[in-house]
């Protein structure tokens, strides 16, 4: 048997503006997603997670199954399998999960079929993955996920930027939702508002790119007010809800330098930044309104093979 883990990720700027070909920042965090793979030479690919039970007929574990059946047509080879999967990372609430798990199932099979990849390649084939199961798919989240660390991602390239020592604390509303139903919809009002929303998409690569500048000038207060720029852009196509800005504002007011959603919105999780001495005021604030307050930090390691 073959175990890997990969971390999840949050955006600090850019999500749903990266995937028409903008700058985003994203950050791998140490919530990690464990993908454990038993193979056999034929037989069915069943999955077994967090206490559920199923096979690739189902549509409760697409990511995974999907992953197997690329790995199958990539490599030309046919195989059973036994894949178990446990996450510290709540489902379809936009800390990317899906490519935790994505990239780990992809890393444990071929590891189990003999096929050495580098973490780069996986991130790729796991990209695949998330845009044939969701329609059209930011590269950013299997990358981070392999690489770890604090990832600029661009359209043609991704590098890593330097790593910062920030608390974070995540807020899960626990109100799942589709990412590729939310794409569309973005996608639907950029069709019928071509220029207003292409330029609201621009507006957030320009946050995107001088909220580089400010991470490496290790200037938080100013990363925090273009997280809450960024939070103005992403309501105005409609992804944020009132339950989201609750969040938002009980943590501004709590003291977070920045509050956000992260990944696709309409439900999911929100995420703040702050100092060392208001990380206690901003999760209490957080878990007065009802969300499931998380303190996490930035990860360096990503995929891994575990011991």
């Amino acid at each position: 048997m073959i175990t890997c883990s990969a971390p999840g990720k949050i955006y600090l700027f850019g999500e749903h503006a990266v995937v028409y070909g903008e700058p985003a920042i994203a950050c791998a965090i140490n919530l990690r997603a464990c993908v454990s793979v038993e193979v056999a030479s034929s037989g069915k690919i069943t999955i077994d997670a967090m206490d559920k039970r199923a096979n690739c007929s189902s549509e409760e574990f697409k990511y995974a199954c999907c992953a197997a059946q690329i790995i199958k047509k990539l490599f030309e080879t046919d195989f059973g399998a036994e894949i178990t999967i446990r996450s510290e990372l709540p489902p379809r609430q936009g800390l990317g999960s899906s490519a935790a798990v994505t990239v780990s199932t992809i890393k444990a099979l071929t590891q189990s079929l003999g096929i050495e990849l580098d973490n780069e390649t996986v991130a790729k084939i796991g990209h695949k993955v998330e845009n044939e199961v969701q329609g059209k798919a930011s590269p950013a989240d299997t990358f981070v996920s392999s690489t770890g660390g604090v990832v600029l991602v661009e359209e043609t390239k991704t590098s890593h930027l330097a790593q910062l020592d920030m608390p974070i604390i995540i807020g899960a509303t626990g109100v799942e939702r589709a990412t590729r139903d939310v794409i569309a919809s973005v996608s639907d009002l950029r069709k019928k508002y071509p220029s207003v929303v292409s330029d609201v998409m621009s507006s957030m690569g320009d946050i995107t790119r001088f909220g580089e500048q400010k991470l490496a000038e290790g200037d938080l207060v100013s990363v925090g007010e273009l997280m809450n720029i960024n939070q103005g852009l992403l309501e105005s196509l409609g992804v944020s809800d009132v339950t989201l800005s609750r969040l938002i504002y009980a943590a501004r007011t709590a003291g977070a330098l920045g509050a956000k959603i992260t990944g696709a919105g309409r439900g999911g999780c929100v995420l703040a930044i702050t100092t060392n001495g208001k990380v206690d005021h901003v999760t209490q604030a957080i878990a007065k309104q009802g969300a499931l307050a998380l303190t996490t930090a930035i990860s360096s390691l990503g995929l891994h093979v575990e011991a």
